[in-house]
């Protein structure tokens, strides 16, 4: 990472501290998370409520978005060019909202303007393809178009700039058991990576063409791979979750054909998600979710955003 974690102490209170942003959403679940420059404020997804809140760099957490699309809210992305916060909607079971007609079965992606929150675009992508779903990250690139993972069908679906839908990459490399795809970066250089959570491994598919899908040569398996932030072109963060709980940065130097991986720091809370960059920062998504998943765990409302 750019700069070493700081700090050792959790802290208890909403607010700042040497570590990061600690604020209080009840039972939120935050596991999306995109930094808003000009607004200067965090937005943050709920596998939970749905609800789309921003938290401030004071860690004060204010509901934005609520929505009855917005079954469970997971990966987010903006696009500052179009003023537009996309949203992967899925359902995990585990939702204030969750039904038996959802439930493991919806990948969905909403788009909304970044300042009212007013909703722009709504697309059901479930019908695509067979199989179980959940819409789980999506990237932008350079043209606007939003690429999505689904973690229970081997597939990468698109939304073009004229809104039409479609699957973008279908392959066997994706299939696995469990949690498959995960998460998703748009290169500038006009490729995706993409990782795929139980098998550690990461992809770089041509955006000219789905089927153009190669294996980045790694040294070992980035297993737990959940969001990922690309700082430059060179490198890559990962953050790991399934009991490994860090957060590694990946260095390539021929365009994503192999990597190098840096070493690992671990992160204050358990279950980190996803990752944003502010100036020179990265902030990681202590989203707890093991707590929410589990039945029996007691529920909780305090998370962190980990500064890097």
């Amino acid at each position: 990472m750019a700069t070493p974690l700081l700090g050792a102490g959790l802290a208890h209170a909403d607010g700042v501290s040497a570590q990061g942003i600690t604020f209080t959403a009840e039972q939120a679940y935050p596991e999306g998370i995109a930094w808003h420059p000009a607004q200067k404020v965090f937005f943050v997804s709920s596998v939970h409520t749905g609800t789309i809140g921003k938290v401030s760099l004071q860690g004060v957490y204010t509901p934005f978005i609520q929505d009855d699309k917005l079954i469970a809210s997971v990966g987010l992305v903006l696009d500052t060019k179009r003023n537009l916060l996309w949203v992967a909607v899925a359902d995990l079971g585990a939702s204030t909202r969750s039904s038996a007609a959802t439930a493991y079965k919806l990948a969905a992606v909403a788009a909304y303007d970044a300042t009212t929150g007013e909703r722009r675009a709504y697309h059901d992508l479930s019908n695509l393809v067979q199989g179980g779903h959940m819409a789980n990250d999506l990237a932008v690139d350079a043209a606007g178009n939003v690429y999505i993972t689904d973690s229970f069908s081997p597939v990468i679906y698109r939304i073009d700039t004229k809104g039409h839908a479609s699957v973008f990459a279908q392959s066997d490399l994706f299939k696995g058991e469990g949690f498959n795809l995960n998460g998703i970066v748009a290169h500038p250089d006009g490729y995706l990576l993409v990782n795929k959570y139980n098998s550690g491994e990461i992809y770089r598919i041509s955006t000219r063409n789905g089927a153009d899908i190669q294996r980045v040569n790694l040294p070992e398996a980035v297993k737990g791979a959940d969001g990922m932030l690309l700082r430059d072109k060179t490198h890559l963060v990962v953050v790991q979750n399934a009991g490994n709980d860090q957060v590694v940065e990946l260095v390539s130097t021929d365009g994503w054909k192999s990597a190098t991986l840096q070493p690992a720091r671990k992160t204050a809370y358990s279950f980190p998600t996803t990752a944003t960059q502010v100036g020179k920062d990265v902030y990681v998504m202590n989203s707890r979710l093991d707590t929410l998943l589990t039945k029996d765990a007691p529920k909780v409302s305090e998370y962190l955003l980990q500064k890097y």
